[in-house]
């Protein structure tokens, strides 16, 4: 008997699409160079078909895929390759350094794939950024065929993020392309927490006030709040787009790959798992990444919606909703 369908956006709901039972964790690399490929466990059967890829793009300093191993395990048991490049050691890398070291370690990836016998579906290529991910994501997006990558066909950015936040001097000059010639065909979804006030908010808009000659169809700007509820809260710092899972707390002195983790039935306990991952983050880029499959890509909050929901508290109370900007008259 088919399984009930689930609340959408409801933890349940994205455990119904983990169609795979685990994930093979693939590491190429050392330091700066090294590059994570996160592969849904599957019998050599289904090799050669096109593997939909999620180039997923960490913050400063987010060499250990831990902080978004529930995102990566989802994304990979539901049939994805995720691509995860380190591109930094340590609080000494310069930011203009980090595209091209980002661009190499993605391409080795790429290559990686296409030894074991993969063949990248084109048209379910995403790119998700987080932080200064976000920037990468952006400049990669810009030229693709220079950087010898794939084309994005959706776009995801998180909190996003730039030099200044992470250094001073000469270093802190912006390392974010001219993006008012962003292609017009890429759908992008722009998001910050409320309360991330100091990187994640001020650069949202700027980045979104920069994309208006985008079709309304293909942009979207959502500031995520916020709450409090029943002596619980959910904080929308500049952290609040992290989804952990320590069974990905992989430091780049290990070895030890590859390996392969079982997936669960439920979800880590942390309160870092929250309604603004399932109802908000999450949402944005699996909605979008789920629509490439039908050629018609729906992004989160475009064409003038104005509040849209986040899910509720354990009681039923409604959170907050998550608000659109519309940073384009």
């Amino acid at each position: 008997m088919p399984a009930t369908a689930a609340e959408p956006y409801s933890k349940t709901y994205y455990k119904q699409k983990e169609v795979y039972p685990a994930v093979t964790a693939h590491s190429m690399g050392e330091g700066a160079q090294r590059v994570y490929v996160f592969l849904p466990t599957e019998t050599p059967a289904h090799v050669n078909t096109k593997m939909p890829v999620v180039f997923l793009h960490h913050g400063w300093l987010g060499m250990n895929p831990m902080n978004f191993g529930a995102l990566i395990d989802h994304l990979a048991r539901s049939g994805h390759a995720v691509i995860y490049p380190v591109y930094q050691e340590s609080e000494a890398t310069n930011p203009a350094t980090i595209t091209k070291e980002a661009v190499d370690a993605d391409k080795r990836a790429l290559t990686f794939l296409q030894e074991q016998g993969y063949t990248i579906d084109p048209d379910r290529v995403m790119y998700v950024g987080f932080s200064m991910g976000s920037a990468i994501s952006l400049n990669i997006a810009l030229d693709p065929t220079h950087f010898g990558l794939p084309k994005p066909k959706g776009m995801v950015l998180m909190n996003p993020g730039d030099a200044h936040h992470v250094k001073k001097g000469e270093q802190a000059k912006s390392i974010i392309s001219d993006i008012s010639h962003f292609p017009t065909d890429i759908p992008i979804v722009v998001m910050s927490g409320e309360g991330d006030t100091s990187i994640g908010l001020p650069t949202a808009r700027k980045i979104a006030s920069k994309l208006c000659h985008l079709p309304n169809t293909h942009r979207s700007l959502l500031i995520l709040p916020s709450d409090s509820h029943a002596g619980k809260t959910v904080k929308s710092g500049h952290g609040s787009a992290g989804s952990p899972d320590f069974r990905y707390n992989f430091e780049l002195t290990s070895h030890d790959y590859p390996k392969t983790l079982i997936g669960r039935e439920e979800f880590e306990d942390t309160v870092s798992l929250n309604q603004l991952d399932f109802h908000g983050f999450w949402r944005a880029i699996v909605d979008l990444n789920d629509s490439l499959a039908h050629g018609s890509p729906v992004v989160l909050g475009a064409q003038g919606a104005k509040d849209l929901p986040l899910g509720a508290w354990d009681d039923g109370t409604p959170f907050k909703p998550m608000r659109v900007e519309t940073p384009c008259k």
